[in-house]
């Protein structure tokens, strides 16, 4: 059977918008953030803007999608993984703590696991997410920790609602609760993507994930049409 994933465009898709993954560091300016507690805030507009229209990093705190209210003290919200991307593997992000000082690899790191116990496990499948192009967002409105996108949420509906577990606990997502979360991901017209990680035991540095083992499991009901449809072509 050809397995196809669902790719829907958006009834106001712009083949002239010029995507590109990843922000623009070829005049060595570095992005300034700081941490809230919950997330790290950029607050310069431009930088903003630029980090949203590169790669749809972050959410404008007043827009659905980037900053784009008008308002001068909407800043852009990161999550806690693209803030981690951007400023320990693309190295493009400074980040400061309340106190004012830079935050290293393990500051940020305990500050991110106090907020979220899986915070590496869900780092490491943002790693393996966006090795393969995927633009990726918060997936907790569904039920998800991720959603991702082909390009651009502006040009395309989310392909997979993500799941991340981790090897060693198998049930922390049960058969009925799975199936909850892909019956809640069907009625959007999305597949459920179950990432299973096998991490290292301790991480000092942002080279280690390097040795996580990802495995993927697409959770989709069968459909008998689309079964024969495809034995036909």
């Amino acid at each position: 059977m050809q397995f196809t994933f669902p790719c829907k465009r958006k009834r106001c898709y712009n083949k002239n918008i010029n995507f590109t993954p990843f922000p623009n560091c070829e005049n060595g300016d570095r992005v300034q953030g700081r941490f809230t507690g919950l997330s790290v805030e950029i607050i310069d507009p431009s930088q903003a803007k630029s980090l949203y229209d590169n790669g749809c990093f972050g959410k404008g705190s007043k827009s659905r999608g980037g900053p784009a209210s008008g308002d001068e003290d909407e800043v852009l919200f990161l999550g806690m993984e693209e803030s981690c991307f951007l400023a320990f593997y693309l190295d493009i992000l400074d980040i400061t703590c309340t106190t004012g000082g830079i935050m290293d690899f393990q500051m940020f790191l305990k500050l991110a696991m106090d907020l979220n116990e899986r915070f590496v496990e869900n780092l490491a499948c943002y790693l393996y997410l966006k090795s393969k192009n995927w633009v990726i967002k918060s997936g907790i409105k569904f039920g998800g920790d991720f959603l991702i996108y082909k390009q651009s949420p502006s040009l395309y509906h989310a392909s997979f609602l993500v799941i991340v577990q981790v090897s060693s606990d198998l049930e922390y997502y049960k058969s009925k609760n799975l199936k909850g979360v892909q019956r809640v991901a069907e009625t959007s017209d999305k597949d459920v993507l179950l990432l299973t990680v096998n991490k290292p035991k301790d991480i000092a540095t942002p080279k280690e994930l390097k040795e996580t083992k990802i495995t993927e499991t697409i959770v989709r009901r069968f459909n008998y049409l689309t079964f024969v449809q495809s034995k036909q072509q």
